[in-house]
């Protein structure tokens, strides 16, 4: 019996686009499996993206008329294209997290995200902060060499605070001491936050860092080009990449950032640098997003990336 014909936004239950819910990872069979990490213990300013997940979910729910899992996908009226038909898509719940505890949680969400990788699902993270790239990005171990873009309006490369070297500020640094991580892109980066030190350990480490002027200069082509090509990659998307007048709610916003179009086209362009492997999306905060902007905002570009990823052939 199908319950929800007419399959409004406001009725029943809000999983990622009314997608299906498996929450028994080990039986997870789909193309795209998303994951929600309800995590911000490496906050140090404003928390609350803990509630992210959920609320991208509860937006999501504007998109779920068409639904990916019904085999047809959503038509682009910009380039009058079809993207996702017969695309498999489930909600596989939240990792369990523990307060005060994020040894263990780290440890839960990469056991996760592995796990839905065994499965041969690309894996979509919604965080969250932005530590929990890290843990992430552990799982991909098999992926190698793997090159990380990173979105944001800070670099992360934060080595320490005061001995803490797991907090938001901090995955970049940490994500580029994993083996088998052989390059990062930055993009987007513009805070006046952010410190000369970290800013020359990561050139010196290889990273490719474009500002947000470089990127309004240059143009989204150049751009592009200035990222190396490699075998897979994986994307963090921090929300503060955009620009505060169209995505307020997150708990470090920046001034001029990214506009959407210019996200959409650089992600776009991502997929074909290499194969994108999984993604998240961090520091949506519906705590401060009192219209729910910033979570629709997260939502659309998570459709629309999964919709170029799945455009190149795989």
């Amino acid at each position: 019996m199908n319950r929800y014909k007419a399959n409004l936004p406001c009725v029943g239950i809000a999983s990622f686009i009314k997608s299906p819910i498996c929450e028994d990872l080990d039986q997870v069979d789909s193309d795209v499996a998303f994951l929600g990490i309800p995590y911000d213990g490496g906050i140090g300013f404003r928390p609350g993206c803990r509630f992210g997940p959920r609320d991208i979910r509860n937006y999501s729910t504007r998109y779920s008329a068409w639904g990916a899992m019904k085999g047809s996908g959503y038509w682009d009226i910009n380039r009058d294209k079809r993207y996702l038909r017969d695309v498999r898509i489930v909600d596989c719940g939240d990792v369990d997290i523990l307060y005060y505890e994020q040894e263990k949680n780290f440890q839960n969400i990469t056991g996760c995200v592995r796990t839905i990788l065994n499965r041969g699902c690309l894996p979509v993270l919604a965080g969250g902060d932005h530590s929990v790239t890290y843990p992430i990005v552990k799982a991909f171990e098999d992926f190698t060499p793997l090159a990380v873009v990173h979105f944001d309006a800070h670099l992360d490369w934060i080595d320490e605070v005061e001995g803490v070297r797991f907090a938001n500020g901090s995955p970049m640094r940490r994500v580029a001491e994993l083996s088998f991580v052989e390059q990062t892109s930055h993009l987007g980066i513009r805070c006046i936050r952010s410190r000369e030190g970290d800013y020359r350990d990561a050139v010196s480490q290889g990273s490719v860092i474009i500002t947000r002027d470089q990127i309004r200069r240059e143009g989204i082509v150049s751009t592009l080009n200035s990222i190396p090509s490699a075998k897979y990659i994986y994307v963090s998307i921090d929300i503060d990449a955009l620009d505060p007048s169209i995505a307020p709610g997150t708990g470090s916003p920046t001034v001029d950032g990214l506009l959407y179009h210019e996200l959409r086209e650089l992600l776009q362009g991502v997929v074909s640098k290499g194969k994108v492997v999984g993604f998240d999306i961090v520091e949506v905060n519906p705590q401060i997003d009192t219209t729910g902007q910033t979570s629709l905002l997260a939502t659309t570009a998570i459709i629309e990336f999964l919709g170029a990823i799945f455009d190149q052939p795989r």
